[in-house]
């Protein structure tokens, strides 16, 4: 008897223990800037954005984590694919043009303003697509932010960003 309540006890200490890093991490990314969380995920990508990991979504093809910090109004997830690479990815529909070019915008000027001058952006404007590539000499991470249609009849519009190593 005595043996079983030293085991729950053992047990719910591990449980606690465990699950009280996360809920701190959470805490302090809740609390970071908009250019705090940009910063690092940049850092992050760098060891497959382990911090940042949430929970993990069930998937047949790849293994996939929510994020503690979404970018654009929690559309986001990290992504680590067969190839070995991991991906921090948002992708946000829109029913409207206006609507999506606007947050594409709001996006890619929260890019220019929390990356350090030493970040390059590449633009490419189509008829009904943009895409802004950031990329640094000093960083092997790689960030883009699209506007783009979609097949979706509902919501063709979409806004999407990536960032990977």
């Amino acid at each position: 008897m005595v043996f079983r309540h030293l085991i729950y006890s053992f047990g719910f200490i591990t449980l606690v223990g465990c699950n009280s890093l996360p809920n701190d991490v959470q805490k302090k990314v809740e609390n970071m800037t908009d250019c705090e969380k940009v910063n690092a995920l940049i850092t992050g990508a760098g060891d497959g954005f382990s911090i940042l990991k949430g929970s993990e979504i069930n998937g047949k093809l790849m293994k996939s984590w929510r994020p503690k910090a979404h970018l654009i109004e929690n559309s986001c997830q990290i992504n680590l694919y067969t190839s070995g690479n991991t991906a921090y990815e948002c992708n946000k529909s829109f029913s409207g043009k206006t609507e999506a070019l606007v947050r594409f915008e709001q996006v890619n000027e929260q890019l220019k303003t929390c990356l350090s001058p030493d970040w390059e952006e590449k633009q490419h404007f189509g008829n009904e697509s943009s895409r802004s590539t950031f990329t640094s000499e000093l960083s092997e991470t790689k960030v883009a932010v699209n506007f783009g249609t979609t097949l979706d009849k509902q919501k063709p519009w979409a806004v999407s960003l990536e960032i990977v190593k």
